[in-house]
C-alpha cells in the first residue's frame, strides 16, 4: 500500500503534466509553434515561475518520450 504523501506526489505529477500536454496543444494552435520550440525555459517564463523549473523540465522530457 502506497503511502498518503507518494499517492498526492503522483497526483500533483499528473496534473502538471496534464497541464504542460494542455499549454504545448494551446500554443501549437495559437502561435504555428513546433512541439521542439517549447522549452522548459519559455514555459517556465509563460508561467510566471509559479511551478519549479525542474518539475517542468521532467515533464516535458516525459512527455517527449512518451511515457504518458
Amino acid at each position: 500500500m502506497e503511502s498518503p504523501v507518494k499517492t498526492v506526489i503522483y497526483m500533483i505529477h499528473s496534473v502538471l503534466i496534464e497541464r504542460l500536454k494542455e499549454f504545448i496543444e494551446n500554443e501549437a494552435r495559437s502561435c504555428s509553434m513546433d512541439f521542439g520550440c517549447v522549452t522548459p525555459q519559455y514555459v517556465y517564463r509563460m508561467w510566471g515561475g509559479t511551478v519549479a523549473f525542474e518539475d517542468i523540465e521532467a515533464g516535458l522530457k516525459e512527455i517527449k518520450n512518451g511515457c504518458r
